[in-house]
């Protein structure tokens, strides 16, 4: 294996270019590169990289009083397929989304399947893990608090019947010019007891995607993906009027 270290490399932002650190590049045969990657046909490009740490609660609030667009955070309650975890961080990043949260039981973000799917994502979407899988809902509640949204501002992905006599909010009916936060449920299963009772309490709120008749439901990845950027779709509205 051939092996050479680049003098210097640099990225470049919108108006800067700031320097990182040297990387080594080694050349390998296909039989090396076989044996290093996780799939039958490879990119011809292999990676090994830090993982970077899970976004500290502590600055959650500090990291959403910065940004010029309403704090909003997509909180996966559950979800299994590392193919709709990594498909959901692209459209986070795609969509402006201000964290990605991981309630207990959800599939790690750096599983192999979910990078790939994330298509670089994975390095661009804050993540915050709440551990402990009781109360989990209650902390991730405190965090949005602190951020300025409100536990009625938080909505849980359901049906539109969600099973307690009470109709949830149709997806392009949220304002979402304010902070706000939605929950996708596990594949399957759907939203974890504590989530379900915080939503027949009223605690939180709850959002649904109409279909057409005959349709039971919508992939996760696809139903937060929807939301996402119906919610995209608002602040450019917004931001169209406020030009003009």
């Amino acid at each position: 294996m051939e092996s050479r270290q680049s003098k210097e490399a640099f990225a470049s932002g919108s108006n800067t270019e700031d320097t990182i650190d040297p990387v080594t590049i080694n050349i390998g045969t296909d039989q090396v590169l076989a044996a290093c990657s996780g799939t039958v046909n490879t990119q011809g490009v292999i990676a090994l990289m830090e993982i970077p740490k899970s976004l500290d609660e502590s600055i959650v609030a500090k990291t959403a009083n910065e940004s010029s667009k309403p704090p909003f955070y997509v909180i996966l309650d559950g979800l299994q397929d590392p193919g709709n975890v990594g498909t959901i961080l692209r459209s986070c990043a795609a969509s402006h989304v201000s964290a990605l949260v991981l309630l207990p039981d959800s599939c790690d973000v750096w599983n192999p399947k979910a990078v790939r799917s994330a298509m670089g994502a994975s390095f661009r979407v804050p993540v915050i893990e709440l551990n402990g899988r009781v109360g989990a809902l209650a902390k991730a509640l405190d965090m949005l608090d602190d951020c300025g949204i409100d536990s009625n501002r938080v909505f849980a992905a359901t049906m539109e019947d969600t099973g307690d006599g009470r109709s949830s909010i149709a997806h392009y009916d949220v304002d979402f010019d304010k902070g706000a936060a939605i929950i996708l449920g596990k594949e399957g299963e759907g939203l974890r007891e504590e989530v379900r009772n915080a939503m027949g309490q009223g605690l939180i709120s709850t959002v649904h995607i109409p279909m057409a008749q005959g349709t039971e439901s919508l992939n996760a990845a696809v139903c937060g993906s929807i939301i996402m950027f119906e919610r995209m779709r608002q602040l450019s509205v917004i931001q169209s009027a406020n030009a003009n």
